[in-house]
């Protein structure tokens, strides 16, 4: 007896990571497109706990970091003053080290 079994591979169309559920595909595309726009906040040399707690809020990319207020971040669950503090500081180092390359005005 032989069986024939077809498998659906579904792909990111801008990085071409190959997925078995079209939401996932779909969902890397979303990602892809953002990180097209600005960098991935993972440049910023966060700390685990800040970088996890930033993602689970949806925040991927520096521009949607720049585009939240102090007041906004704070309200995020278990986001404190601490990781404030760790964020902009990190966030003045990216700059600098960009002004620094040019790619920054």
């Amino acid at each position: 007896m032989i069986l024939e079994t077809q498998i659906t591979i579904y792909v990111c169309s801008l990085c071409q990571r190959t997925y078995r559920l079209k939401e996932d595909a779909k969902k890397c595309e979303i990602l892809c497109a953002k990180l097209l726009e600005s960098p991935d906040i993972s440049v910023l040399g966060l700390s685990s706990r800040t970088y996890n707690l930033l993602k689970i809020a949806g925040i991927d990319t520096i521009e949607e970091l720049l585009e939240k207020s102090d007041t906004q971040l704070l309200q995020l669950k278990r986001f404190g003053q601490g990781a404030l503090y760790e964020l902009r500081l990190q966030l003045q180092r990216y700059e600098a080290k960009m002004q620094k390359r040019g790619t920054i005005n």
